[in-house]
């Protein structure tokens, strides 16, 4: 009991402590003082959370714009490869600022309960519009405006999501690409009032940079220069600035340039002058303008000799799966020789296939002319084929075995030691580079886990009509595929030999706009030897 006295005790003294304040009109006084810098705090509080709060409901804006213009026709508004781009975007980058500021429980949710692109689907998706701007020569102002296509419409990019391209390009070391990118979003911030666009110094300083590295020092300068107006103690200008004057007069010195282009360097307004240079850079692949060329037609480049010997007519091998519905072959190549089957897939089927297809689509890693990772031995991601892809059997679905019927009675091979279907989809600016399905000498361990020999043959469905692109072509004769949903393309890829046939090198064209599903069926050699019978002549 007596401890609770003191106890007691000690807390009324303390009460009367603490509250000396409220019996004193100058202690009142001095706590005002309190309450003054209480309210700035909270102001300050408020301010900061207003601008939070601005971040995030703009965000909100952008993705509800566009919930709203894609809900219901996601197909048709994702086949814009730039809508796709930014969507991408907005759930990498973007969200990732916004992440940071909103509260950790929504973020959890977010990442516990649904799934998010990588920052490499975001890089990927740049690298595939600078591919398709490639491939079918696209204006860059094109892209950016939105002109690719009047049924797939996408808005026009603003100077940051250009400049942001450009990054891309630059951190890639493609300056090919960066300087039209960053260009681009120079021509786009004089358009603009925004608080979130780059700053000009920012897009002059990679512009700079990118330029003088594909030779255009005179240019670089004539950035330089202007970076240095604006921003006079910008101190890698400044650098630049000496180092470009020294590279121009040791051209002069050596005669490799006029000595008035140094005396009269122009401004950046008067830059009409100057003759910008931005040359491609030359890549691995020897064939790469022939085969974007073939890319970019609408139709097979043979001449009239060759047309002559190519026909229409209905199959049917005599086999009871095709007496009453006989295949509708039309040859489009001599050589080597292709047969194109309309009407083979119908599309309550085709829809089956995807549907099966679809929760099991990955990045597409090939079985063959892989490389390894060092450290984990995995199989990489093949980078010169960006597709994602399923593998099917018969026993998956009545639809995946009526198909290879089909194939088996149009074709009259056997579906024995046959691949199981490969469904792929060729996503933003999705292609194949050219290729030989079949394995070359120098690859004797290609299909050794097959046990059925080589490839001889391939039977491609097309699942999906194309908008624009996506066309299979042969880089050697010149041959060229317009996908059709629901038809098919077969050849041989070895002759009757056994000896690969070189003319078969083909490739998938990017998907400019659209969706493109595909079934590839890679027959082996084991099976077929009294389907298809050898010959002695290597050439046969």
């Amino acid at each position: 009991m007596l401890l609770v006295h003191i106890f007691y005790l000690v807390l009324v003294k303390s009460i009367f402590v603490h509250s000396e304040s409220f019996t004193s009109t100058t202690h009142l006084t001095h706590l005002f003082n309190t309450e003054v810098e209480l309210s700035k705090q909270l102001q300050s509080y408020l301010k900061v959370e207003y601008e939070r709060l601005d971040r995030i409901e703009k965000f909100l804006d952008v993705i509800k714009d566009e919930i709203r213009q894609a809900q219901g026709k996601e197909e048709i508004y994702f086949g814009n490869p730039v809508n796709a781009h930014l969507f991408i975007k907005h759930l990498t980058v973007d969200w990732y600022g916004i992440e940071e500021i909103v509260f950790d429980d929504t973020s959890k949710t977010m990442a516990d309960n649904y799934l998010f692109p990588s920052y490499e689907d975001y890089t990927g998706s740049a690298v595939a519009l600078m591919r398709l701007q490639d491939t079918y020569k696209l204006n860059t102002s094109e892209v950016a405006n939105g002109e690719i296509s009047t049924n797939y419409k996408s808005r026009k990019l603003s100077a940051l999501e250009c400049y942001d391209l450009g990054r891309i390009a630059y951190t890639n070391g493609d300056y090919y690409h960066t300087l039209m990118w960053m260009q681009e979003a120079l021509d786009h911030l004089d358009k603009e009032v925004n608080n979130t666009s780059p700053s000009r110094v920012d897009i002059l300083d990679h512009l700079a940079f990118s330029t003088s590295q594909q030779g255009n020092h005179e240019h670089a300068l004539v950035l330089t220069k202007e970076i240095l107006r604006i921003a006079p103690d910008h101190v890698r200008a400044g650098s630049n600035k000496i180092y470009y004057e020294d590279l121009i007069q040791k051209k002069i010195l050596n005669g490799n340039s006029d000595s008035s282009d140094f005396k009269s360097t122009p401004t950046i307004k008067k830059m009409d002058n100057i003759n910008i240079k931005n040359q491609r850079p030359r890549d691995y692949l020897d064939e790469r303008e022939k085969y974007e060329q073939l890319c970019r037609q609408n139709g097979s480049s043979i001449n009239t000799k060759r047309q002559a010997k190519l026909f229409c007519r209905y199959r049917h091998n005599n086999h009871p799966y095709l007496i009453l519905r006989p295949a509708k072959e039309e040859q489009l190549l001599d050589e080597p020789v292709i047969y194109l089957y309309h009407d083979t897939v119908r599309d309550n089927d085709i829809q089956v296939i995807k549907d099966i297809a679809l929760p099991r689509l990955q990045r597409a890693v090939l079985r063959r002319a892989v490389v390894q990772n060092p450290k984990t031995a995995q199989l990489e991601p093949a980078e010169y084929r960006v597709s994602k892809s399923a593998w099917l059997r018969n026993e998956d679905s009545p639809v995946i075995a009526r198909l290879s019927r089909l194939i088996e009675a149009v074709t009259n091979l056997s579906m024995a030691t046959a691949e199981d279907l490969q469904i792929a989809n060729y996503g933003v600016g999705g292609h194949y580079e050219p290729h030989f399905d079949f394995a070359r000498k120098t690859e004797k361990d290609a299909f050794s886990s097959f046990g059925a020999g080589n490839r001889m043959a391939t039977w491609l469905t097309y699942l999906s009509d194309v908008e624009k692109g996506g066309a299979t072509v042969f880089i050697p004769t010149g041959g060229h595929v317009k996908p059709e949903k629901g038809s098919a393309v077969f050849w041989y890829n070895l002759y009757a030999s056994g000896e690969g046939d070189y003319n078969t090198r083909h490739a998938a064209c990017p998907v400019l706009i659209g969706n493109k599903w595909v079934g590839n069926k890679w027959i082996h050699e084991r099976g077929q030897e009294f389907r298809r019978r050898c010959s002695l002549d290597p050439m046969a």
